[in-house]
């Protein structure tokens, strides 16, 4: 079933507050508690907590970056005052001693971090409970299943996760939300549970451009520098399909190529860009990388807490065992040469559109879908974010992924800003 249409909570945070911490998070609390129980976005939620917490904030942070922002972190986010259970039973209650960095940033600049939304076991797989608000009786993506649905659902204006291989873009597209994904290591990962360290990058979920370009300016320390994120003037841009292009559904690139076909109907020039065949590589590159760094990284649980790991994340765990080491530095090798090549590539164009997902959310919740439009982005660490522009063939929302080369996060929110008032 359908959610109805999500509040705007205030949503344009970056305008001046109007109303106190205390309000807005009060009117997050009275939303969780109408539409929690159908999603199940928040692992762990003290609404008295949360309240005190915004006050605090009104008394002694009002004109911080981020007074009056509400947000949720995902839970491989550590949190000295809130459970971080990484999404499995075996940290279930574990406290850490300190925040993260991008939890750090968010507090000292004013923010109240509302509480913890779900994700997937340790970030990969299987699946978690949380539900798509746009039909419940689709997948909201993983694995930062809860943040996604958070924000679609207007529990909050904001949330954070992670991305590995397509774990922010993906579920932003399946729930009809903003979603960024800003350059690998432009965000500190201090403090958040690794997946795969080559890949995992922290990322933005908003119901608009200017919010996430906000929350990415003070996690980045961009926050000195001047908003120049909305442009009159366009941006100049190029079409590229991507190797996973054969992957999408039918109805997902039709509906691209009806938008790019619109655009250039309005005038724009909107080129197509086909990228070097050693690009075809890169989707099996970054799924061989995202194994053998998970196998390494969790082998400890693996020894010593076997029993309560899940059927997938045991499959997945022993399936990189087969992975060599030159195998492993091969891939990192093609990701470091295509890496380089991006910039030319993309040349004097700020930015390429892509699909931000195969298609619309699948049915039923076995799976968090596909992230083949995802994984090599990722590997090229490249700035991505989608907008909710497209549509398929139920209606659903499909994503328009906006990429540049790595570290030109700034640019590219600038196009994706324009994009987003087309």
């Amino acid at each position: 079933m359908p959610m109805p249409k999500t509040p705007q909570l205030e949503t344009e945070m970056s305008q001046p507050l109007t109303i106190t911490a205390v309000e807005k998070t009060q009117t997050c609390l009275d939303r969780i508690a109408q539409t929690e129980p159908d999603i199940h976005a928040w692992e762990f939620l003290d609404g008295a907590a949360a309240l005190q917490a915004a006050a605090q904030s009104d008394r002694t942070q009002a004109g911080m970056a981020m007074h009056g922002w509400i947000v949720g972190v995902k839970d491989n986010h550590n949190t000295a005052d809130m459970p971080t259970g990484y999404g499995s039973p075996i940290y279930r209650g574990h406290r850490p001693i300190a925040d993260c960095s991008v939890v750090s940033r968010l507090r000292s600049n004013g923010a109240v971090v509302l509480g913890k939304t779900v994700s997937t076991e340790f970030a990969a797989w299987p699946p978690s409970r949380t539900r798509n608000p746009r039909n419940l009786a689709h997948t909201p993506g993983g694995s930062s299943s809860g943040s996604a649905a958070a924000v679609a659902a207007g529990m909050v204006p904001v949330a954070v996760g992670t991305q590995t291989l397509g774990s922010v873009i993906r579920p932003a597209s399946y729930c009809g939300i903003v979603g960024f994904k800003p350059s690998y290591e432009r965000v500190s990962r201090v403090g958040i549970r690794a997946l795969a360290d080559s890949l995992d990058t922290v990322g933005i979920f908003a119901t608009n451009v200017a919010d996430a370009a906000h929350v990415y300016r003070v996690l980045a320390n961009h926050a000195d520098s001047a908003d120049n994120t909305v442009s009159d003037s366009p941006p100049q841009l190029a079409f590229c399909k991507g190797p996973s292009w054969w992957l999408a559904d039918d109805d997902a690139r039709s509906a691209i190529q009806n938008y790019i076909t619109g655009l250039r109907e309005k005038g724009h020039v909107i080129e197509d860009i086909e990228l070097p065949a050693s690009f075809n590589a890169l989707p099996a590159a970054a799924k061989l990388i995202h194994d053998f760094e998970m196998r390494h990284g969790f082998l400890t649980e693996y020894i010593h807490h076997r029993n309560e790991l899940s059927d997938d994340f045991l499959s997945g765990f022993e399936r990189a065992s087969d992975i060599t080491i030159p195998e492993y530095e091969a891939a990192i090798e093609l990701g470091d040469q295509c890496r380089q090549q991006l910039p030319a590539i993309v040349g004097r164009r700020t930015a390429l559109l892509t699909l931000a997902a195969t298609g619309e959310a699948p049915l039923g919740y076995a799976t968090t879908g596909n992230s083949a439009m995802n994984a090599f982005w990722t590997l090229l660490h490249a700035p991505c974010i989608t907008l909710p522009k497209l549509h398929g063939k139920l209606g659903l929302p499909i994503g328009l992924q906006v990429v540049a080369p790595r570290f030109k996060d700034l640019e590219m929110l600038r196009a994706a800003a324009w994009l987003e008032k087309q």
